[in-house]
């Protein structure tokens, strides 16, 4: 069996962010994931990286991502070992080591990179104290230190696999998504989250030359930085960038919603001098709203849903959109979870020369 040309196309190279790399890159990995997907249909065996271990430490607890990234790096012929912090000395920052309860990042990351051939991360929330920011940098210390591949399974301000899903997953149905409104919007949770999906999605639709509408209350603004780089996308690809307050006048004519809580930045650090989760709950219900129904979308002249999952039925969505509408993504968006991360294993894990029996 030859080696595709994809193995070990990025190979050593850590995975944080999808704005690390260009949108001809991207492409590779979509081409890349199609391949895999194809032969996962078929049942053709891809053991590209055989041998191979991933180290997963999860801060959260998780469905699709530890399935999807276990099941693909099995399906490569490669193990995915679990960690979680409840099992082992806490990898934590300098300013937090307690003897005998944390170790050192810098620690963690060069003894696992001796073990194995990657080191995936997903922190964000509690774990990462609600400082917006600090879930990434946790992220960033382990790929200062490791001298493996780091990929980012999802922290405070971003989500690049799920992101990789949702393009995937919007160019299976559309081919070509430049000019086509695709809207990234505020849906009520009474849970906290994070910024990361928002952002992560708002940025890959500019990639790929998307109008993208971005739609919240007053007060759930993303990242300033954020918004500035998916303007930029944007304009170098051929799209736009609105924002608005109104989600049903940014549901109109959309090609593809992604509507997806998450919570308001102005109660938690860097933008509040404390972790007020009780303030940002009480405003968050004030929006109860918006949510999605089948009349919002049949108003809106039928757009494709689109939704990372878990979704918050009967808040951010109804039961009805979920189950019976005809244009939802939903669960091809957590199949293709499973093909863009094999893809990505392969092109940062797998070797350039290796061939396969």
């Amino acid at each position: 069996m030859g080696r595709p040309w994809y193995v070990g196309y990025f190979e050593g190279r850590d995975w944080l962010r999808n704005i690390d790399y260009t949108q001809e890159d991207i492409k590779k990995v979509l081409e890349a994931a199609w391949d895999l997907k194809r032969k996962f249909k078929s049942r053709i065996p891809t053991p590209y990286l055989k041998g191979r271990t991933l180290f997963m430490l999860f801060y959260n607890r998780s469905l699709r991502t530890r399935n999807s990234f276990e099941a693909g790096i099995h399906q490569l012929g490669g193990h995915a070992h679990f960690l979680s912090p409840d099992d082992v000395y806490t990898p934590t920052l300098p300013e937090d080591m307690v003897p005998y309860q944390t170790e050192a990042i810098s620690d963690v990351a060069r003894v696992l990179s001796r073990y194995g051939d990657a080191i995936a991360i997903r922190i964000y929330g509690d774990p990462a104290k609600w400082i917006i920011g600090r879930g990434h940098r946790i992220v960033e210390e382990f790929a200062k230190w490791a001298t493996v591949p780091v990929l980012n399974m999802e922290d405070d301000l971003y989500h690049p696999f799920q992101a990789l899903a949702d393009i995937m997953t919007a160019l299976e149905v559309m081919p070509k998504i430049r000019g086509k409104k695709f809207v990234v919007s505020y849906a009520y949770s009474g849970g906290l989250k994070p910024l990361a999906v928002p952002q992560s999605v708002a940025l890959i639709a500019a990639m790929f030359g998307a109008d993208v509408v971005i739609a919240h209350p007053p007060g759930f603004e993303l990242m300033d930085d954020i918004i500035k780089k998916v303007k930029e996308l944007a304009d170098q690809y051929g799209g736009s960038l609105t924002i608005t307050n109104n989600m049903e006048e940014a549901f109109e004519g959309a090609h593809f919603v992604y509507p997806k809580a998450w919570s308001p930045k102005k109660f938690f650090p860097p933008f509040n001098s404390t972790v007020d989760k009780e303030g940002a709950k009480a405003y968050q219900s004030k929006f109860k709203n918006w949510i999605v129904t089948m009349d919002l979308l049949e108003k809106a002249g039928k757009p494709y849903y689109m939704h990372c999952g878990p979704a918050d039925r009967g808040q951010e969505v109804t039961d009805e959109v979920l189950d019976k509408y005809e244009k939802s993504l939903y669960f091809e968006e957590a199949e293709n979870r499973l093909h863009v991360q094999k893809a990505v294993m392969a092109m940062v894990m797998g070797s350039k020369y290796e061939e396969y029996e």
